[in-house]
């Protein structure tokens, strides 16, 4: 990606469009950078860029950057990598990271690791960044944030991946938080969508997204929008499928004009003012050119796995890291007597080895079975992927690597591999759990909701 940052003359708050989910809001004096995400492939090899950021132009950006903050820690907006190739530049810099305060202290660990200063925000905090330029964090579902922005009496809403969709949470949200003059949101999805076979779901996930965004502006009284966070091609052999249904920007745009809010699709490098945002038609032509481009792009592909003895090697993995943090007899307990089967095992077809398998991670299992009552079926890579990191299983989840075999195969498979969520938000099996009861019916919700989207006829 080439393109050329198009410095403003005027005075005033501007906002340049970057990549992805990240932008650079400025004052005259300060730079606020979101979400920074310009290179690799990210979930497991399962998404890449329409367009990656040059070395150059990621110099020269953080050049114009003061403050960088980050709304979740999935790798689209937390990218690891971005951070240990230009932490020298951002030390030098002195750019300091905002975040929201957590309880497992993931985030805010991996930056200050690197050497950078980070300041954690509770929530609905409001901090001055300087006079006339002051953010405020908001926090959403589990883990995400979303980044409320007022510089120079300009209002911002950041909502990136927040979901934000009902018209009880949107009149919520404006209630607490009152109204905003431009508004950036998420434009399609971003997650797994029922398979080959279920193109109906696609682009029903499609439409749900322009609703949402129409929802979006009218309840939060935007008068322009500029769609973000969804500038990804689902580009592995197992997943790309998905890209069928996908919402694209001009699309968007097209849609969306009767809403009563300016939609302002932007190139990066782009920069415009705040108070002035219009739609460049060069703007259009460039992601136009970057889906066309991306379709023709090669697929990733995961090696093949060696038997099942990686995998049970990597089993034991997993289980160091739960047993450390969890209560091994609490989980089997409530695996045994709890209705909903918690930690329970799953049966999973793996399409590298043409091989059924039963696995039951909390009791030490992973055997042959006969190839029925199965689950889901993926590549072993994947598994071994989710038995080595607290974050696999939601990394599948998102790149869509799998699909179901039955009706309520992924909810058996989440609740198997639930633990690494939960983790993930700094809570823990063990005697204290029982205060986390919101949070858990939460994260079965959820995995309803997604056994009853599948079952849904296509």
């Amino acid at each position: 990606m080439d393109a050329d940052v198009v410095v403003l003359k005027e005075s005033g708050p501007r906002l340049e469009f970057v990549n992805h989910a990240s932008v650079l809001v400025s004052s005259t004096s300060l730079g606020l950078l979101t979400d920074p995400w310009y290179f690799g492939r990210v979930f497991h090899e399962g998404w890449s860029l329409l367009a990656e950021t040059t070395d150059a132009e990621i110099r020269d950006l953080l050049q114009r950057t003061d403050v960088i903050w980050i709304s979740h820690e999935h790798p689209d907006h937390f990218s690891p990598p971005f951070f240990k190739r230009y932490g020298e530049l951002i030390r030098q810099r002195g750019i300091r990271f905002l975040f929201q305060t957590t309880r497992d202290q993931r985030v805010a660990g991996f930056l200050r690791g690197q050497g950078f200063p980070v300041q954690e925000l509770d929530e609905d905090e409001v901090l001055a960044l300087q006079p006339g330029f002051s953010v405020q964090i908001v926090k959403d579902d589990l883990y995400d944030s979303a980044l409320l922005i007022e510089v120079d009496g300009v209002r911002i809403f950041n909502l990136n991946d927040c979901l934000l969709s009902t018209d009880q949470a949107l009149a919520d949200f404006r209630k607490r938080h009152g109204a905003c003059d431009v508004l950036l949101t998420q434009f399609s999805y971003a997650a797994w969508k029922g398979g080959p076979d279920h193109p109906a779901w696609r682009k029903r996930a499609a439409r749900s997204k322009l609703d949402v965004m129409r929802r979006q502006m009218e309840h939060l009284g935007a008068s322009a929008c500029i769609p973000f966070a969804s500038y990804v091609r689902f580009g592995h052999r197992l997943n790309a499928y998905m890209n069928d249904a996908i919402n694209h920007p001009g699309q968007v745009r097209d849609e969306l004009a009767s809403s009563g809010a300016e939609v302002v699709v932007m190139r990066p490098g782009e920069v415009q003012s705040l108070r002035r945002l219009q739609q460049d038609q060069d703007s259009l032509a460039f992601w136009g050119q970057c889906y066309a481009e991306a379709a023709a792009e090669p697929l990733a592909e995961y090696p093949l796995m060696d038997g099942l003895e990686p995998l049970r090697e990597a089993m034991s993995v997993y289980q160091s890291w739960v047993f450390r943090d969890n209560s091994r007899w609490l989980m089997r307990q409530a695996c045994r007597w709890m209705k909903l089967k918690p930690f329970g095992l799953t049966r999973l077809w793996l399409l590298d080895l043409s091989l059924a398998v039963e696995v039951d991670p909390i009791f030490g299992r992973l055997d042959v079975v006969p190839s029925d009552d199965l689950d889901l079926a993926m590549h072993s890579r994947s598994l071994e992927f989710i038995f080595r990191f607290p974050f696999g299983f939601d990394t599948l989840f998102v790149n869509g690597c799998f699909e179901e075999c039955r009706p309520g195969g992924f909810e058996r498979f989440a609740k198997c591999f639930v633990i690494g969520n939960l983790n993930a938000i700094g809570i823990h099996v063990g005697p204290g759990i029982i205060r986390h009861g919101r949070v858990l019916s939460l994260l079965l919700k959820k995995m309803r909701t997604v056994g009853e989207n599948t079952a849904q006829p296509s």
